[in-house]
């Protein structure tokens, strides 16, 4: 395995893409493997490690190259430079397919909380023109062909709003969080409604695996199930998993990341094999 930390706009932006690149033997060297780019959560104020490294590690024993984006956060995550960097990291993964032994078709995203957020919203806006623009680049070379997706925050405003009607306590954290992104947690309804992904899914959004849990105190089914109509109604092939147990950030809910025996065997549910066997049934398709 080869691992390769790489700056995506250095002076310009935070963000590193780390690379975890199978390499070449005999048997491999014809075989162009899929590339999944993982955008951990962590509120745009830091980075959920367990969403990060084990996940990449994970693709990569099922055959992907995997890439982790740790995109623009903090003072640097006003919008839309988070989205940008990832169209940085789908580019460079795409113009050096070649080199890491990559399918250039086959460059898909996987994003939890926060980082599905960025994910989905890049995914729904890929084609447009402050990308192509930002970028310099035809839309195409920066085009996802796929998404996985697990508790992600879809409308930020929405999911800001509901948690702290829930718990005045996250206050502080969301309010930072939206100062991140837009550059003050007070805003008005135009720019609510810009980056509320729900608003900007059209029949360019690529084909979608959706989970959740029933017991994700943070994440609103109802929003959820809203992203699954908006995706069928455009034609957007998709797929979603509604699961009973599992909290808020259980990533791939293993002890490794530090959750214990008996909570995993209570809560056992396996997204993860179900993720890939969805994009493997797309690929031999």
């Amino acid at each position: 395995m080869i691992v390769e930390n790489i700056e995506l706009q250095e002076g310009l932006s935070n963000a590193t893409l780390t690379a975890y690149i199978q390499e070449q033997y005999d048997y491999n060297a014809f075989h162009k493997k899929p590339a999944i780019i993982i955008c951990p959560g962590g509120a745009y104020l830091g980075y959920t490690e367990k969403e990060a490294g084990p996940v990449a590690l994970r693709f990569l024993a099922e055959g992907f190259n995997a890439f982790v984006l740790r995109y623009s956060i903090g003072a640097m995550a006003r919008f839309p430079a988070p989205l940008i960097d990832t169209a940085k990291a789908v580019m460079l993964i795409r113009e050096n397919a070649g080199k890491w032994n990559i399918h250039p078709d086959k460059i898909y995203l996987c994003g939890f909380s926060a980082g599905g957020h960025v994910a989905a919203t890049y995914a729904a806006t890929w084609h447009e023109r402050y990308l192509s623009e930002a970028m310099n680049v035809s839309n195409e070379l920066i085009k996802p062909n796929g998404l996985i997706l697990g508790y992600p925050i879809l409308d930020i405003c929405g999911f800001s709003e509901r948690n702290i009607e829930k718990n005045k306590e996250m206050q502080p954290l969301v309010e930072m969080m939206l100062s991140s992104v837009f550059g003050s947690p007070n805003l008005d309804k135009e720019l609510k409604d810009e980056w509320n992904c729900l608003n900007r899914i059209t029949s360019h959004m690529p084909k979608t695996f959706l989970w959740m849990t029933a017991e994700d105190s943070l994440i609103d089914v109802n929003e959820s199930l809203d992203f699954v109509k908006a995706l069928t109604s455009n034609g957007v092939p998709c797929e979603f998993h509604y699961f009973e147990k599992g909290k808020h950030g259980m990533s791939l809910w293993a002890q490794s990341e530090g959750f214990d025996g008996t909570t995993i065997k209570d809560s056992l549910h396996d997204w993860f094999n179900l993720a890939v066997k969805w994009l493997n049934g797309f690929d031999r398709g």
